[in-house]
């Protein structure tokens, strides 16, 4: 995926200083660092993203053997295609990831390609809570969603839940990151709302978040994106 072609909140990310060394879920990142992974709603209307597991179709004009009915996107967020291998498409919009697609195809077989993608089930459309909410589970997402809307899904955080350390876990590019948020100056208007997508991780309570997660130190390369990458999917 070319940089012209990266969602906006990635790109946020990816301009973040880069880590060196061990860290765990707790030293997920805070404040504005957390925000520049997951984002506050944009002003304006968002596509929706493709999430694992979506089927795709995918047209390239006049060429039905490269062109794909269903092509199921995997749990690396890749769809397979025909010459060009694997694409790495979730997080993308449909046009995003037709851009995407064309690009690939034109850089050594074909001139000018052009490439439409329509998401025929947008099967990812759910998200995790867990922790210390009331009723934790699995939630189908039905438009935009807030963090403090997905904890409200879940019947809202337990009386004892420690709000102050709320983890939103989302795969970029194939591999989990970990993002730290206060529910509570949200709650207050103290903080912005962070836009919660399809696929999300989202856990309430740090002791919670490492038991579920492993909490197991973790190697974060020199030369990281900024926030912090969970152990095993490397």
């Amino acid at each position: 995926m070319t940089r012209r072609h990266r969602p906006r909140w990635m790109m946020a990310a990816l301009l973040l200083p880069g880590l060196a060394g061990c860290a765990t879920v707790e030293d997920a990142p805070r404040g504005e660092d957390a925000y520049a992974l997951v984002p506050p709603p944009p002003a304006i209307g968002m596509d929706y993203r493709i999430s694992p597991d979506d089927v795709l179709r995918i047209q390239v004009y006049h060429e039905p053997g490269l062109s794909l009915e269903d092509a199921q996107v995997d749990a690396a967020g890749m769809v397979r295609m025909p010459l060009i291998g694997a694409v790495p498409v979730a997080g993308l919009s449909a046009s995003e990831a037709a851009d995407v697609i064309a690009g690939r195809l034109g850089e050594r077989y074909l001139v000018s390609p052009q490439v439409t993608l329509f998401v025929k089930q947008a099967v990812g459309r759910r998200i995790t809570l867990d922790g210390e909410v009331r009723e934790p589970g699995l939630y189908p997402v039905d438009g935009r969603l807030t963090l403090s809307q997905a904890v409200a899904l879940a019947k809202g955080p337990t009386r004892l839940a420690a709000t102050g350390q709320v983890v939103v876990v989302r795969r970029i590019e194939g591999q989990r990151q970990a993002a730290m948020f206060d529910l509570g100056a949200i709650r207050k208007g103290e903080a912005p709302d962070p836009e919660i997508l399809p696929g999300d991780q989202v856990i309430v309570g740090l002791s919670r978040a490492k038991a579920i997660l492993g909490g197991a130190l973790i190697a974060v390369p020199a030369l990281a994106t900024g926030f912090i990458a969970l152990d095993g999917d490397r």
